[in-house]
């Protein structure tokens, strides 16, 4: 009969229990096993079926709604993390995790003031100004 031990401190993944066991290693990584939904896991912050960090994919997508090219977030993720994804990847990514990011802040109503700043431009057109 194998002894088990239970792990404190680790929660599942997938269901949020801590009913979890060590489930041995795959290269050098620790796995677990959670008694309740009895799937495996790791306890790293990658995320389900990537071989990418969560930071790398968050960082990716931040840098795409800042305004940068998906060749520029290749060339940046090369340069921070030693990391060299296709522009295709990335481009999977932001298609993969906007809609989630979409529904999740869907019910955000930022805390606003009552006094608001416009700033107006005037152009001449013709010799007619327009705003």
């Amino acid at each position: 009969m194998a002894i088990e031990e239970i792990v404190k401190d680790i929660t599942c993944k997938n269901c949020g229990s801590t009913a979890v066991v060590k489930f041995g290693s795959y290269k050098g990584v620790p796995r677990y096993w959670c008694k309740v939904c009895k799937r495996k896991f790791k306890a790293d912050d990658d995320l389900y079926r990537m071989k990418v960090p969560a930071d790398y994919v968050s960082s990716a997508l931040s840098m795409y709604y800042s305004g940068m090219s998906v060749n520029d977030i290749c060339t940046t993720l090369k340069q921070e993390h030693n990391y060299s994804p296709s522009n295709s990847v990335v481009y999977k990514w932001i298609e993969k995790y906007t809609p989630i990011a979409i529904k999740h802040f869907r019910d955000y109503h930022p805390q606003v003031g009552d006094v608001w700043i416009a700033d107006e431009t005037m152009l001449n057109l013709d010799g007619e100004h327009s705003i």
